[in-house]
């Protein structure tokens, strides 16, 4: 004869799956193949991207191929074909006036010791050849430590949205 204890484990429920770990990386088949984005490189973005303010969390990862050490991947964790190219600005470039960068950093609470800046690429197609921008008047402001990113429009108009690489 079997106990209660016993006919109510033979008659529960499967066990739950087990859920990944917070801290787990997350792989997207993105539209530039398949990328590992781990839980250091995850961010929020609050308001969303320009154009895109339903989608707020992303993450960012070298591309699959290798090629291309310079740019990297900012791909939506909600939308798998909701990617883009690319290039993190050297701050001491000068692409960016150091003003306008304290400026940014001010008003978007951002540590500029926590400061990372993502420039969104542009490849356009014309004939046989491919000419490469990046948008300096629109970048994104990510604060690594907190792991929140913001798309700042610079107040200053001098800076190109598709300045040449």
């Amino acid at each position: 004869m079997l106990s209660a204890n016993t006919a109510l484990a033979k008659n529960a429920p499967p066990p739950a799956p087990a859920l990944p770990a917070v801290d787990a990386p997350i792989a997207v088949e993105s539209r530039f193949g398949l990328v590992i984005i781990s839980s250091a490189a995850r961010m929020t973005f609050p308001q969303g991207l320009l154009g895109f303010s339903d989608y707020h969390s992303f993450g960012i990862a070298p591309l699959p191929d290798g090629k291309h050490p310079q740019f990297r991947v900012l791909q939506s964790l909600e939308a798998a074909e909701l990617a883009f190219l690319v290039a993190p600005l050297n701050l001491e470039s000068g692409a960016v006036a150091n003003d306008d960068i304290d400026e940014a950093c001010a008003t978007l609470g951002i540590a500029r010791g926590d400061l990372l800046v993502l420039l969104i690429v542009t490849v356009r197609r014309e004939g046989e050849s491919a000419q490469v921008s990046v948008n300096l008047r629109a970048p994104v402001f990510v604060d690594a430590r907190r792991g929140i990113a913001r798309q700042y429009v610079m107040p200053n108009t001098r800076y190109a949205i598709r300045h040449p690489l």
